[in-house]
């Protein structure tokens, strides 16, 4: 008999083994169940690193608190009028009359994106694409594009660090003094006046921000996004709506598609600024094009 063998020759005597039969299986039974599960999961929780910073800590914890978040998370992400709602006019009223109109700056449809969407996957946060990426040198020129909104519309816009995203993210910001028309404040109690309803309760008047592989989120009118959805240009985020009017996310938060092309960087250009447009409604200030 081995070392081992007459080490622990009291764990495998028949007798002993007979004895403890049953939480010998039940115990057997439970391993060979969660290895599946604890393989899956770490599967997950890999391929949801691989997405990058964003939203939520960049850790396990961050991963546990997104899997939480899909018991409220919406599915109809890709649906230009969420199920909840007949018409986006009904979405729109929810947020005013400056909610019910396109800021686009054309009366013709947006043309349908080519080819199918980007793969997003199912993650609450952070929501990115995993295909169709962008080059560094789009990215840079999309983050240009943002500072040089802000810079060409002071008065209007800040770029700062995102607090949807945190860091190293830059974000358009809609300023202080701009979050809300002055109807909206003279109808507002003094308890209730907070950052533009129609940006989301979370964001605090943040509107747009450029990830790493060239998506962008945007707070478009729900007019738009809807229009952006249909199109196959964009997908709302899997919170947006989520709360209703006091949303942290509002119905018109929308992942916009990295351009793949000077077409589509036409396209995203034109969404970027309906973004703006939107944001800035009711301020008494016209958004300047930046050159």
């Amino acid at each position: 008999m081995s070392l081992l063998q007459k080490k622990y020759a009291h764990l495998i005597n028949p007798a002993v083994l007979r004895t403890h039969q049953k939480p010998i299986l039940l115990a057997t039974g439970v391993a060979a169940a969660a290895a599946p599960l604890l393989a899956y999961a770490c599967s997950c929780y890999r391929q949801w690193l691989a997405l990058g910073k964003g939203g939520v800590p960049y850790n396990v914890v961050g991963w546990l608190a997104q899997s939480a978040m899909h018991l409220i998370a919406r599915t109809d992400t890709q649906l230009p009028v969420p199920r909840s709602f007949k018409s986006v006019h009904d979405v729109a009223a929810l947020y005013g009359p400056a909610a019910a109109k396109s800021y686009r700056g054309s009366d013709s449809a947006l043309e349908p994106r080519k080819g199918g969407a980007p793969v997003v996957p199912g993650f609450v946060a952070p929501q990115r694409q995993t295909s169709d990426a962008a080059g560094a040198a789009t990215v840079d020129r999309q983050n240009a594009f943002l500072a040089a909104l802000a810079r060409a519309n002071p008065a209007l816009f800040d770029l700062q660090t995102s607090k949807l995203e945190g860091p190293p993210h830059r974000a358009l910001w809609l300023r202080p003094e701009h979050a809300r028309s002055q109807e909206e404040k003279e109808k507002e109690s003094a308890k209730e006046q907070r950052f533009y309803v129609r940006l989301g309760a979370g964001s605090r008047g943040e509107w747009a921000h450029v990830h790493v592989e060239g998506s962008t989120h945007v707070t478009l009118s729900p007019v738009d996004a809807a229009a952006a959805i249909a199109a196959g240009w964009a997908q709302r985020h899997p919170l947006s709506g989520v709360g209703g009017k006091r949303a942290m996310l509002p119905w018109g938060y929308v992942l916009v598609y990295a351009p793949r092309d000077e077409e589509e960087w036409g396209v995203w250009r034109e969404l970027v600024l309906a973004g703006a447009r939107y944001a800035a409604e009711g301020a008494g200030v016209e958004v300047v094009v930046p050159e």
